[in-house]
């Protein structure tokens, strides 16, 4: 059965397939395999590079973070001096304003108690003079204007001498 030639042959393909395997595993497969690893290899470096300087990024933001948190702090104390200074210059800005509404509010009040009292009074003179004009067209006579004119006369020339 060794010398068989088909067993022959078939050992024959056999070695010559095994040769050109091995052949096209060196020349070809293991090329590309070689290439597919340091592909891989450079990915995985790549990818160790992009770790690092994204491990970089976060301490960068993380520093950042930190500058950002103290600036708003700081801004968010200065605001809040500056809002109440703000109020401050505000309240004493409305006293003064209120102080002087009430010193005009004051001023126009005399104004108007003037005016009221000028009213009454001339008011009052009015009705007095009307009320007198009454009294003296209903009760003074003839007889008695001459008896006040002559005695008005007599008082003027006894003061006067």
């Amino acid at each position: 059965m060794l010398r068989d030639p088909v067993f022959i042959a078939k050992i024959v393909n056999f070695v010559i397939f095994v040769i050109a395997l091995v052949f096209a595993w060196n020349k070809v497969i293991a090329k590309q395999l070689e290439s597919q690893q340091e592909k891989q290899n450079e990915e995985v470096e790549g990818a160790q590079h992009a770790l690092v300087e994204a491990e970089a990024a976060i301490e960068n933001a993380r520093a950042a973070l930190d500058v950002a948190h103290a600036d708003s702090k700081r801004m968010v104390e200065f605001g809040a001096a500056q809002a109440e200074r703000l109020v401050a210059d505000t309240k004493v800005e409305a006293e003064a304003h209120a102080t002087r509404v009430l010193a005009h509010a004051n001023g126009e009040l005399d104004r108007e108690r003037y005016r009221v009292r000028r009213e009454l009074l001339e008011d009052t003179v009015e009705r007095a003079h009307e009320h007198a004009r009454r009294i003296v067209t209903e009760e003074l006579d003839p007889s008695r204007q001459r008896a006040l004119v002559d005695r008005l006369l007599s008082d003027l020339e006894k003061s006067r001498a």
